[in-house]
């Protein structure tokens, strides 16, 4: 009777030894089981509806450089700022510039002082020549006057002459014939004198070359007196030329356009805004040493503001170009954007990049469509859904 009993045991024993072993296989089994569920569960609780997407706001911005090699003199916006178009940001300040500035400035300093001297030296030298000048007119037009003197005598005295010798003509015409002179005889006729008569006819001779010489001198005298004058009125350049005025009046021009030049660039040292706009991010400070090509803020234009969401690849399909979507602004306000531009190339979700959890997204451009938006922060959150 006890025989079976003790087999029975035996055997009870040996399946409760082959059955152990599988007891952990199972328990961590179902451990895994449950985890994954878990995971499973909380991710598709986490997960937003696939109809609802988040975009953030972004400005177009336009980034201002430096222009040149410079150090940051001093800055005068902040970020947030409003600017509007030519108003300050940044002054800088070149070593090599300010450099090259005074020596242009002691340059046209230098050669304003030699070119005053010049032309003192030249005043002294033309005063003296023009009153040269000046003493020989005044002589060629006394030796003028006194010819014309001479030649208005002689004239007076042709005049005399020539009356004188009318005179002996008509009486000529009034004589008497031949036979008759001779019966009077020759001594009988006083108003017949050759000798008076050839006298006379010398004399007016004369006064008429007198008054041809007197003429000339006249002439040479006004000639002199037109030349003295040309002399006279040429006689300042001549000054000048011979006192090196007009070189050193070119030296001065140069350096002052040097000068001009250079303040010039100096003034464009200040850094001014090329649009109006909402400062963004400022790079420098003052200080810092910059590179022509250097970025030194940003400025950010509150009429171009657009959106960027990153959707599943999957969903590319809801945001076609050109298609319409619902936005909700804070405080619900609402609006409507645009899908303008979607990005050609995917990438991975932020988080996703495991071998066995791997989602990529895409990037959507959307604008503004209809009513403007509200002014909210740039990077603002905006909830957007495809309109059905």
């Amino acid at each position: 009777m006890h025989k079976p009993v003790i087999e029975t045991e035996q055997v009870v024993q040996e399946d409760d030894q082959h059955l152990h072993p599988r007891r952990p296989l199972l328990v961590l089994a179902l451990v895994l089981a449950s985890i994954g569920t878990g995971s499973g569960l909380a991710l598709w609780v986490q997960r937003p509806s696939d109809a609802e997407y988040v975009g953030y706001l972004h400005v177009v911005s336009k980034p201002v450089i430096a222009g040149r090699n410079a150090r940051i003199s001093e800055v005068l916006v902040s970020e947030g700022q409003w600017i509007e178009t030519g108003d300050p940001m940044f002054v800088l300040s070149d070593a090599q510039l300010d450099a090259d500035r005074l020596k242009a400035e002691n340059a046209v300093e230098q050669l304003d002082a030699e070119l005053s001297q010049a032309q003192a030296r030249a005043v002294v030298e033309l005063q003296w020549r023009l009153d040269d000048l000046d003493q020989e007119i005044f002589e060629s037009r006394l030796k003028s006057a006194r010819y014309l003197q001479d030649k208005l005598s002689r004239e007076v005295d042709q005049i005399a002459h020539k009356q004188l010798m009318k005179k002996f003509q008509d009486s000529n015409r009034q004589r008497t014939p031949v036979g008759l002179i001779r019966q009077i005889g020759q001594d009988e006729l006083s108003f017949v004198d050759e000798q008076a008569r050839v006298a006379t006819m010398l004399k007016v001779h004369e006064s008429e070359n007198a008054i041809e010489v007197a003429s000339a001198q006249i002439d040479l005298c006004e000639a002199r007196v037109a030349e003295l004058k040309r002399l006279q009125a040429e006689l300042p350049d001549k000054v000048r030329l011979s006192m090196g005025i007009h070189v050193a009046e070119a030296r001065l021009a140069e350096a002052q356009d040097t000068l001009r030049r250079l303040e010039a660039t100096q003034a464009d040292l200040t850094v001014r805004a090329t649009l109006p706009g909402t400062i963004g991010v400022v790079a420098g400070e003052a200080g810092d040493t910059v590179s022509a090509t250097e970025p030194l803020v940003e400025i950010l234009d509150p009429e171009q503001r657009y959106l960027i969401v990153n959707i599943p690849s999957t969903q590319v399909n809801k945001f076609e170009k050109g298609s319409e979507l619902d936005l909700e602004f804070p405080n619900d306000v609402h609006r409507v954007g645009r899908v303008v531009k979607t990005s050609s190339q995917a990438q991975h979700a932020a988080g996703s990049r495991s071998r066995n959890n791997c989602v990529t997204e895409v990037a959507v451009h959307v604008e503004q469509a209809g009513k403007l938006w509200p002014t909210v922060p740039y990077r603002t959150t905006i909830k957007v859904r495809p309109q059905d």
